[in-house]
């Protein structure tokens, strides 16, 4: 008991510093509550966003602006690494995701089950996915007419909404009560959801610097 609390505070924690918005979103959207949930709900997601990191050059100028590199083969556009910075974003909140349910699943493992461990780690875990959501629509976003991540990025969509309505159900009813077998189903899916969206927008992350040569240190700073 006191270890799996002490691992759900860990989790906590970690919601606390890494749902602040990355830079490159700039202010963060307002979503509508039928979106998204209860106020309480995003308590996690609530963090104050930071100023947009400047990519160099905006969508539609400069030398091939709207395609994957400056030159074909040649040095990714600014607004290409953007974007790569927005997949791998994506995927780093991806993973806190995945972790943040797997801690779910170890609540709902105690007998009996602590409603306040559950709610809050249910909250943490509603924070990371509206988080992805609000990347993700940038990402799409951010991509050129023509870069190869645009399909890609339409698959992570579908999913997400899947995901969001699958967090959602798990949030904790007016009666107070549980049904934990139905919530460990529902972790379970997520977990493979999770899973799935990392693989995919790593995919992702390499099509969209298809054709053109990224540089890890540029893509890291715009992040």
């Amino acid at each position: 008991m006191q270890l799996l609390a002490l691992f759900t505070v860990l989790i906590l924690n970690l919601t606390s510093t890494t749902l602040a918005f990355p830079a490159f979103l700039g202010n963060k959207p307002t979503l509508t509550s039928h979106q998204i949930g209860s106020p309480a709900q995003l308590a996690a997601a609530s963090t104050r966003p930071t100023n947009p990191a400047s990519t160099g050059t905006s969508p539609g100028s400069g030398a091939g602006a709207g395609g994957n590199s400056t030159a074909a083969g040649g040095a990714c556009s600014s607004q290409v690494l953007a974007l790569a910075a927005g997949i791998q974003s994506n995927i780093d909140d991806q993973n806190n995701e995945l972790t943040t349910v797997n801690a779910l699943g170890m609540v709902l493992g105690q007998n009996p089950l602590d409603m306040t461990l559950y709610g809050a780690t249910q909250t943490s875990l509603m924070g990371f996915v509206t988080k992805g959501i609000l990347i993700r629509e940038n990402n799409q976003k951010l991509a050129p007419a023509d870069n190869a991540a645009i399909a890609g990025l339409a698959i992570v969509a579908g999913a997400q909404a899947e995901e969001l309505n699958l967090t959602m159900s798990l949030a904790v009813p007016a009666s107070g009560a549980i049904d934990t077998a139905a919530a460990g189903k529902t972790v379970e899916t997520l977990k493979k959801d999770f899973a799935g969206g990392i693989d995919q927008n790593k995919k992702n992350l390499a099509a969209a610097t298809s054709g053109c040569t990224p540089t890890a240190a540029k893509i890291v700073a715009l992040k």
